[in-house]
C-alpha cells in the first residue's frame, strides 16, 4: 500500500460506492486530517466497519469493480469453485446479509451457460422450506450472472468432516432427515437435485441441514461436452450422477439416483470414509466398479443397530430396484431407530482388529482396554465435554478420570456431594453432565442428585447416579426424567460412556428446540 496515502484510498472508496462523502470525511477527519497516516486512517475506517479488509485489499492492488452485484455489496468471499464464487453481501436496501454466487467471468460470454443459468435458478426460486436455503433473486450485473440467498451461520458438511471426521449416530439421523424432508418437498415441487454432496448441504449454528445449488447441478454441461479430452477437459459437476445413471440405466431426473447420495452422505458421516473412491479422473469416476463394489460400512465402524446397517445398504443398492423408491419410506425407516442418541460407536482404520467382548467390572474392564492394540480406533465421543465426578474414593475418581479422558472428556472430581452442588452453581454452563456415586457418599449423593431438580440453575445440567448393588433402596428413591438416569453396580465404562453420549445429546436437542 506504500503507493497510496490516506487521502487516495478515500477517494477511491467514494469513487467505488463504498464509502458516501459525508462517511469518508468523518473517518479521515477522525484519524486525523488530510495529512493523516495511512495505518490511522484503515484503522478508523475498518473500527467503524465502514470497509472490510477483502474491499481494503481489492482497493489497494487496483480493483475497479467486483465491489456490487446490482444492489448487494459484497462484504467477503466465502467460498469459490471452477464454477462460481460465494460472496458474503449486504443489501443495500434493507441492510440485511445476503449470500450471493457470482457465476465465473469464463461462463458470462456463453449464451448457454447463462441461460440454463438464469432457467434453472428461477425454478429454483419457489422453493420455500425450513431444509432448503431460498433463492431471492437471480439477475446480471455488468455482464456478470448472479443469485442472492439467505446467508447461513455454519458450515457445509465437507468442512465439518474435515475437523471432525464423523459424526454419532443421533446426530447424523437428525441431518439426514432433514435432508430428505427438503428432498421431498422438492420433488413434489417437480424438482430434483442432481450434485447431492457434502459440500451442497449447510449446517446450521442449531444443527439444522438446509440444501444448496438445487437444480444447478449441470448449468456447466454444454461446455465439459464440447470438451475434446474427457480427461483433461473441465468436469461437469454433475459427472457422479451421470456415472450412476449410466451406471444403472435410469433416466436423468430419477428420484433414486438422489436417494443413492443420500445413501453416501449418511454412509461418510458415520464411518468417516466417503464411499465411493476419491478421484479427479473423469474415466475413473465413470466406471461402474465405482458405484457397484462399496465397501461394507462395517470394515470402519462397528456398533451401528442392524437397521442403521439395513437403511446404509439400502439407499445405496447398485440396482435402483433395491433403493427406496421414494422419501416417505426411507424417513419412516429412518424414525423407527430407536435410542439412535446413546449408541456408541466404534471406528477403525483397520478391519484386522477385532472387538473383545465387555467383561463385569469397570476395573477389569478398563485393564484389558490398555491392553488392547489401537489400530487406528477413534473413540473421542467426549472431545470437548467437561464432567463433574462427585465420589470420596480415590481408586473411582482415578479410575474414571483415566477411562473418560482417553476418550476426550475433560474430567472435574470433588469428593464431597455438599461441595458439588456449590460447584455446580458456580459453573454457569461450564459442565457437560455429572455423575454421582453412592458407593461411599450414600444418602448424600442421592440428596444432591434430587436437588438438582429443584433449583433453575442445575435443572439443565444432566446427571448420572450410580448406585452399589446393596444400595437398590437408594436408587428407587432417584429422580429420574430425561436429563437424569440411573445406573447400577457393576457397571461397564462403556454402559457409562453410553450414558453420558444419551444425556449429553438430548440437552443438546433441547437447547436447540427451546
Amino acid at each position: 500500500m506504500s503507493h497510496i496515502n490516506s487521502e487516495k484510498l478515500s477517494r477511491l472508496c467514494m469513487e467505488n460506492g463504498l464509502l458516501t462523502a459525508r462517511e469518508a470525511e468523518s473517518a479521515l477527519s477522525e484519524a486525523g486530517g488530510l495529512h493523516a497516516s495511512l495505518e490511522d486512517f484503515v484503522s478508523v475506517l475498518t473500527r467503524k466497519e465502514l470497509i472490510t479488509n477483502w474491499q481494503l485489499d481489492r482497493l489497494t492492488r487496483g480493483h475497479r469493480d467486483g465491489y456490487f452485484y446490482g444492489k448487494y455489496k459484497v462484504l467477503y468471499l466465502v467460498g469459490a469453485g471452477t464454477f462460481a464464487r460465494v460472496y458474503r453481501c449486504v443489501d443495500t436496501e434493507n441492510g440485511r446479509v445476503r449470500a450471493v454466487k457470482v457465476l465465473r467471468n469464463r461462463y458470462s460470454d456463453d449464451m448457454e451457460v447463462t441461460e440454463q443459468f438464469m432457467r434453472e435458478a428461477r425454478m429454483v426460486m419457489p422453493l420455500r422450506h425450513p431444509n432448503i436455503i431460498p433463492v431471492h433473486e437471480v439477475d446480471s450485473h455488468n455482464g456478470r450472472y448472479y443469485m442472492s440467498m439467505d446467508f447461513i451461520e455454519g458450515q457445509n458438511l465437507r468442512d465439518f468432516v474435515r475437523l471432525r471426521k464423523h459424526m454419532e449416530l443421533g446426530e447424523t439421523l437428525k441431518l439426514v432427515k432433514g435432508i430428505c424432508r427438503g428432498l421431498q418437498y422438492a420433488f413434489k415441487k417437480g424438482v430434483t437435485h442432481r450434485d447431492l454432496k457434502l459440500s451442497n448441504v449447510l449446517v446450521t449454528s442449531k444443527g439444522e441441514a438446509k440444501l444448496a445449488d438445487f437444480g444447478l447441478a449441470t448449468i456447466v454441461g454444454a461446455e465439459d461436452h464440447r470438451a475434446k479430452d474427457p480427461n483433461t477437459g473441465p468436469t461437469p459437476r454433475s459427472i457422479d450422477y451421470a456415472g450412476l445413471e449410466r451406471a444403472t440405466q435410469v433416466p436423468r431426473n430419477d428420484v433414486r439416483s438422489d436417494i443413492f447420495f443420500v445413501g453416501c452422505i449418511f454412509y461418510h458421516l458415520l464411518s468417516g470414509h466417503p464411499p465411493l473412491a476419491d478421484t479427479r479422473d473423469r474415466i475413473q469416476r465413470l466406471s461402474v466398479g465405482r458405484y457397484r463394489d462399496i465397501t461394507p460400512i462395517g470394515k470402519y465402524v462397528t456398533g451401528l443397530p442392524q437397521s442403521v446397517v439395513h437403511i446404509v445398504n439400502k439407499v445405496t443398492a447398485f440396482d435402483p430396484a433395491k433403493r427406496y423408491p421414494n422419501y416417505e419410506l426411507l424417513m419412516a425407516d429412518l424414525d423407527k431407530v430407536e435410542q439412535a442418541d446413546g449408541v456408541l460407536l466404534q471406528r477403525r482404520e483397520f478391519v484386522q482388529t477385532k472387538e473383545q467382548d465387555d467383561d463385569d467390572g469397570m476395573q477389569q474392564e478398563a485393564q484389558e482396554e490398555t491392553q488392547r492394540p489401537k489400530r487406528g480406533v477413534i473413540q473421542q465421543e467426549g472431545a470437548g465435554k467437561v464432567v463433574l465426578l462427585v465420589d470420596s474414593r480415590q481408586q473411582m475418581q482415578e479410575l474414571l478420570r483415566a477411562q473418560l479422558g482417553k476418550r476426550g472428556y475433560r474430567v472435574l472430581i470433588v469428593s464431597s456431594a455438599e461441595r458439588s452442588m456449590q460447584r455446580l452453581l458456580e459453573s454457569e454452563g461450564e459442565l457437560d453432565c455429572v455423575i454421582f456415586c453412592t458407593g461411599a457418599l450414600g444418602e448424600e449423593a442421592l440428596h444432591a442428585f434430587n436437588q438438582l431438580h429443584e433449583d433453575y440453575r442445575t435443572e439443565s445440567i444432566p446427571a448420572i447416579i450410580i448406585v452399589e448393588k446393596d444400595q437398590t433402596s437408594l436408587g428407587s428413591r432417584a429422580r429420574l426424567s430425561k436429563l437424569r438416569s440411573l445406573l447400577q453396580m457393576p457397571v461397564k465404562v462403556r454402559q457409562l460412556r453410553e450414558a453420558l453420549v444419551k444425556l449429553i445429546n438430548r440437552k443438546e436437542v433441547l437447547e436447540a428446540e427451546g
